[in-house]
Parts: C-alpha cells; sequence; structure tokens
C-alpha cells in the first residue's frame, strides 16, 4: 500500500516537472556540445599555427641556404659566354702576344717576368688569333674567373686557322680592373680550376673544338704535319696511372728532363691528386724516379722547388722538348704562362714555373 502511494506521488512529481527536467537535459547537452566544439576548433587551431610556423621555418632556412649558395661560388656554375669585360681583355691579350707588344702584356698580365717577356719575343710561329670567343665561369673568389678562350690559330706558312681552346685565370687588380692572373696562386685557386675544367660543359665545349681541330687538320696537310710534329699537346694530359706505376719504374736519380708541353706537377702518380704546381713548356726538372706512366720530379722556379709526379709521356729524356702552349685544344700562344690549353698543339712556352695561371688539366 505504502509502495503504490510513494509510486502515485513520484509520477505525480514527474508529470508536474517533466518539462524543467528535459529543459536541464537539454542544457547539459548544449554545455557538453559547446566544449567539444571549442575544444575541437582550438586544437586545430593550434595544429594550424604549428604548421604554419614550421612552414615559415622551413622557407626561411631555405632562403638562408640560397643565399648563402649564391655568394659561395662553385667549379660546377654554368660557362658564360662572351661576357663583355672579359672578352674584351682577351682580345687585348691575344692582340698584344700576336704583335709581340710586351709593355701592354706588363700592364695586362700578373705576375709579368722577364721569362715571359723572351717567350713572347723568341715565338715566331703563331702571327694571329682570330675569331675569339669566351666562356667563363666565376672563379673562387669575388672577382676571379676561370676562362676558356676559343680562337682560331693562324701557324706561319700553314693557310688553315687552328681551332684552339685557352685556359685563362682572370682577376681583379686593386685598381678594380681585370687582369691575367696566376693560376697556381694558391692550391685551393688550383684545384677549383681543375674541378671546373673537369664539368661536363668545358668537356663539351672541349669536345667540340677538337671535333673542328680534326675537319681543320683532315682539309689541310700541312696542318695536318705541323699538329702531328706536335703530337706531344695533341690530346692533353691524360694521367690513367696509380702511385704503383713510378715504384715499379727504373730509378733514374740526378737525371734531368724537359718538359714538352705545360703540364701538371701531383702529390701523388695519380690523375685524381692534388695538383702542386703547372710547370711550362720546356721546362728543365731533376728526375727523382722514372716510371713508365709517371715520373717523380723536382722543378726549381724563382727559387722555390717544387717536388711531385708528373705524366711521363710529356717528358723528353736528354735533351730539349718542343716549346709548348698549356692549351686545351688547337694552336699554341707565345705565353704559357699565363695561357693554359688542355689538349691540341702549342708553340711556345713562357717560364712561369710554379706560378702560372694556365696549365695542361
Amino acid at each position: 500500500m505504502i509502495w503504490r502511494t510513494l509510486m502515485d506521488n513520484f509520477r505525480e512529481w514527474l508529470s508536474d516537472n517533466l518539462r524543467y527536467i528535459l529543459l536541464g537535459i537539454a542544457v547539459c547537452l548544449v554545455v557538453v556540445i559547446v566544449v567539444c566544439v571549442v575544444r575541437l576548433v582550438g586544437g586545430s587551431s593550434s595544429d594550424s599555427k604549428k604548421t604554419d610556423a614550421q612552414a615559415v621555418e622551413q622557407v626561411t632556412e631555405a632562403s638562408q641556404n640560397t643565399a648563402a649558395s649564391s655568394t659561395a661560388p662553385e667549379a660546377s656554375s654554368s660557362l658564360k659566354k662572351d661576357d663583355a669585360s672579359i672578352l674584351e681583355l682577351v682580345k687585348k691579350y691575344y692582340t698584344a702576344v700576336a704583335a709581340k707588344d710586351t709593355a701592354t702584356l706588363a700592364t695586362i698580365v700578373s705576375p709579368w717576368t722577364d721569362d715571359m717577356q723572351s717567350s713572347i719575343l723568341s715565338n715566331t710561329m703563331i702571327e694571329s688569333y682570330d675569331n675569339i670567343s669566351t666562356y667563363s665561369k666565376a672563379g673562387p673568389s669575388d672577382g676571379t674567373y676561370v676562362v676558356y678562350a676559343y680562337y682560331d690559330g693562324k701557324i706561319k706558312d700553314i693557310s688553315t686557322e687552328a681551332p684552339s681552346l685557352a685556359l685563362l685565370y682572370v682577376v681583379t687588380d686593386d685598381s678594380g680592373s681585370l687582369v691575367v692572373g696566376d693560376r697556381n696562386a694558391s692550391t685551393e685557386v688550383a684545384d677549383f680550376i681543375s674541378k671546373a675544367t673537369a664539368a661536363s660543359d668545358v668537356q663539351a665545349l672541349k669536345n667540340d673544338v677538337n671535333q673542328k681541330l680534326l675537319e681543320a687538320e683532315n682539309s689541310d696537310p700541312d696542318l695536318k704535319a705541323f699538329l702531328d710534329s706536335q703530337s706531344s699537346g695533341a690530346s692533353g694530359e691524360t694521367e690513367e696511372a696509380t702511385e704503383s706505376d713510378v715504384s715499379s719504374g727504373n730509378t733514374a736519380s740526378g737525371e734531368t728532363a724537359t718538359t714538352t708541353a705545360g703540364v701538371n706537377i701531383r702529390v701523388k702518380a695519380s690523375a685524381d691528386a692534388q695538383i702542386v704546381a703547372v710547370t711550362y713548356a720546356g721546362a728543365e726538372v731533376k728526375v727523382i724516379e722514372r716510371g713508365d706512366q709517371w715520373t717523380h720530379i723536382n722543378f726549381d722556379y724563382q727559387g722555390t722547388t717544387y717536388d711531385g709526379f708528373v705524366s711521363t709521356q710529356y717528358l723528353q729524356f736528354g735533351g730539349s722538348g718542343t716549346a709548348q702552349t698549356d692549351q686545351t685544344s688547337g694552336s699554341g700562344s707565345a705565353s704559357a704562362a699565363q695561357t693554359g690549353q688542355t689538349s691540341g698543339t702549342g708553340t711556345s712556352g713562357a717560364a712561369s714555373g710554379g706560378s702560372t695561371s694556365g696549365g695542361a688539366v
């Protein structure tokens, strides 16, 4: 009886207050929904801010990296054809070489030595340097450039000109003018030039010039005969031996040899070894140990002795070699002191020893 009375009273109370109970439940549900929405929106916004911050950080870092790379020269940077200032210097240089204008050369070549002057004056083979073009890359420091100079060399008594590609290291002097500089000014410079020359675009340029030279040679027996006579410099310095090549060679202490081209002196008997210096064509070197492919030598220049290994094919033992320019292809200039050819022939090398802007590469 009592239980029934209680249930009747509960039903009556529930009936009277149901609308308030439902309202309360609805309010609670609304509060719960609002809290969930706020948390969801707040979390998404936080993640978005983090993502934006990370993106900004990444972009900033990328910009810094881009800025850093733009200020640090790369040996693999692309070639620029006929830069106006560089082309003007190179034309002036070869015009002076052809005219034996040593007064002008002394103002645009640094350093300029008596040996270079003597070499210029003694060269009578190359009469002119025509159709000059330049292909340049930024050098290892601001204001320096690695330049590959194309020209058609007019050789005495030969009607067909020889397509040629020579290497010049161009620097900015104290007055702000461009001059032909010293490619062995430091190990850093020599290594940079070697890497630049090994790049695919330079090799493609070299191959193109070599093809032109081959076509010229095939069209003129006199030119072919001349190039054959200069064959020791016809295809550049091929250095594919290892250090063991020297150790298996013949010891020739005290023997001297003459370089037949501008040739790299390396710290080891390997084409990948660091370059110590570059000789000029016709330089006399002391043979420490003679090998079939590599020879250990000492080279004295201006009071400094350079010790290292050179490719044996560019040494003439027991006599004087033909003085040749260090070129990349074609006929050589009269001043291998400052210009270097990587393949082809040359006709005269200026004494530059370890301090030269050019050399066989």
